[in-house]
């Protein structure tokens, strides 16, 4: 998860850094609606991408169980416990 994590970071940073660059070039110009709907979009995609990032993630859980493991001693007549073997569902 941390390494998704980074790769979106990283993919903003970048995406910042060329905004950053080309807004300089469109300082003086009077019609500044496209550099506004660049921007929107940038950050609506790099929204998007840190939020699926961030979604939950959900285990189903490990059942687990000692079940015992028996074996036949003819000296007692009868199965007796030998040990106790770890079973998960």
């Amino acid at each position: 998860m941390f390494r998704k994590f980074a790769i979106a970071a990283v993919a903003v940073a970048t995406m910042a850094t060329a905004a950053v660059t080309i807004t300089p070039n469109e300082a003086h110009a009077k019609n500044r609606g496209g550099a506004i709907a660049a921007g929107a979009i940038i950050g609506l995609a790099a929204g998007a991408i840190i939020a699926s990032q961030a979604q939950p993630r959900y285990y189903q859980p490990v059942r687990c169980q000692n079940r015992p493991v028996t074996r036949w001693s003819p000296y007692y007549g009868r199965y007796i416990v030998v040990g106790y073997q770890r079973v998960c569902y």
